[in-house]
This record gives C-alpha cells, structure tokens and sequence, in this order.
C-alpha cells in the first residue's frame, strides 16, 4: 500500500521531498502520512549524513531590501524564530492566519528560492519552518537574534533609514503578528524589547499616528505595549495605510474575524 510504503521510507531516513519525488505524491501529502513516523538507527544516520549533510543554496542576495524580504524578517523577528543548535540552521514562523504563513511561503520562495523543510497544520495555527545554514547567514546580517527578550537587539539602521514602503511593511509585520484590535476599536501592540516598541514608535510617528507606550510585569518579565490613541483619525489612518490586511483575532469576542473586519466595524461606528 502506498501509506506504508511511505512510512517505511520515512522510517528508512527519507526526506518529505524524497519521498514525495519517489512515490509521485505531493511533499504535503508525504508530510501528512509520514509525520509520526520516528527514524530507525540506520534511518536515522541516513538522514543526517544524505539530508541534512547537503546544504541548501538559496539565491544570491542583494543588499537593497524588498517588500518580501522584510516581511520575513519582521514575521520571523515578531512570531517566529531564528536559531543555530548542532549545527542545525532553522527559520521558522508561526501564525494563526494561514494567509499570513502561505504569503510566507510565496516570499521564502521569491526571495530565497527555497520551499519549506517543514509545514505543520493544527486546529488554531500553523508553523512552516526552513532549514539552511545559507539562509540563516543571511538573515543574521539583520538582527544578531530573532528573540525580542534579548536586551541588546535593535532595529538595524538599514530599515529605519530604508524608505517609505519598506518602513510600512515593517510596521505592518508587527501589527498583523503582536497587534490587537479590541471590539470598541483599541489598536495595541506588545513586545519584550523597550529599544524596539521605542524604535516602532518613531516610525509610527512617521506616519502620523498618535500614541503612548507602557509597561507591565508578566511572570517572565516585563512588557512593553504600544497603544494608538482611539480617534477616527488614527483608525482610517490605519485602514488607509494597510497595516491590518492577513492577521485574524484569535481571543476575545471577535475570535476567528480578520483584524481588518473589526477595524472596519470600529470605525463605521464614529
């Protein structure tokens, strides 16, 4: 049966893209049958010296930024994660709206030809995930870590001196991954670095938002929050500027509506 003959290759230690190319099934559908499947001892140095061995290229890379190439910087800084562990070179990002993660995806594809190693769907949120070492050199030329709880990181010089459209996108990133819109039409975002809701406050200020920043204590520490003033000015601003257009709301009253609705909702309601 061509499930178990899955499996076996999976067990044999397989790659989702070998499997796929052998049985003339999609990558997904490997993915799918196989993805319980734990390698045997032999299996499993298979995979490490025939799969992980082979570093994956990904395309030349221009110093000019993108509108897809700062989209996954700011998605994998917001609610992904960037990381080196033996050897093991992974970008990954994780969201509730699963536009958001195959917009993902078509970026990864156009910006660094590369497809995804991995691609998890659950019942509230997705998780794709890239593996290469190639890739995570890149990526570290922007941020030395992808994790806002580490105090030292800012927002590089090459973004916030970037122009207009590459500013926005950024911006963009952190609402539709950190930002919230509650049902009277509060927009609010949160982060674990000062240095970066400071730094997303004065591109705010850019375009012409009004705002104020507080903190709050959490059990791992503090957080800082970013809340835009609620006036019928800052909401059409918002909508005008499109910094809500994938994300949905995943708490709360508007659980499972976009983002975009809600902020449609609240400003028709001035």
């Amino acid at each position: 049966m061509l499930k178990n003959k899955i499996k076996g290759l999976r067990k044999k230690g397989y790659s989702y893209s070998e499997i796929a190319n052998k049985v003339k099934m999609s990558r997904k559908f490997a993915w799918k049958i196989a993805k319980d499947v734990k390698f045997s001892r032999k299996g499993k140095n298979r995979y490490h010296k025939k799969v992980k061995g082979i570093p994956i290229i990904i395309k030349i890379q221009n110093k000019t930024l993108t509108i897809p190439k700062i989209r996954i910087i700011g998605h994998l800084l917001f609610d992904g994660t960037v990381y080196n562990k033996n050897y093991n070179y992974i970008a990954r990002y994780i969201n509730s709206s699963r536009n958001l993660i195959e917009q993902f995806i078509r970026d990864m594809k156009e910006v660094y030809g590369i497809s995804p190693t991995d691609l998890e769907e659950h019942s509230s949120y997705s998780k794709v995930t890239f593996k290469s070492k190639y890739l995570y050199v890149d990526l570290m030329n922007y941020f030395k870590s992808y994790s806002t709880s580490n105090l030292s990181i800012m927002v590089p010089n090459s973004i916030i001196n970037s122009n207009r459209n590459i500013k926005l996108e950024f911006l963009k990133a952190f609402f539709e991954d950190e930002g919230s819109i509650s049902a009277t039409g509060r927009l609010m975002g949160d982060l674990k670095s000062k240095k970066i809701i400071k730094q997303l406050g004065d591109l705010l200020k850019e375009f012409g938002f009004k705002f104020g920043i507080c903190s709050y204590k959490e059990p791992t520490g503090y957080m800082y929050k970013i809340y835009l003033s609620k006036t019928k000015d800052n909401l059409i601003n918002f909508l005008r500027l499109g910094l809500f257009e994938k994300a949905i709301v995943t708490h709360g009253k508007n659980k499972g509506k976009t983002k975009l609705e809600v902020l449609k909702k609240a400003i028709s309601k001035f």
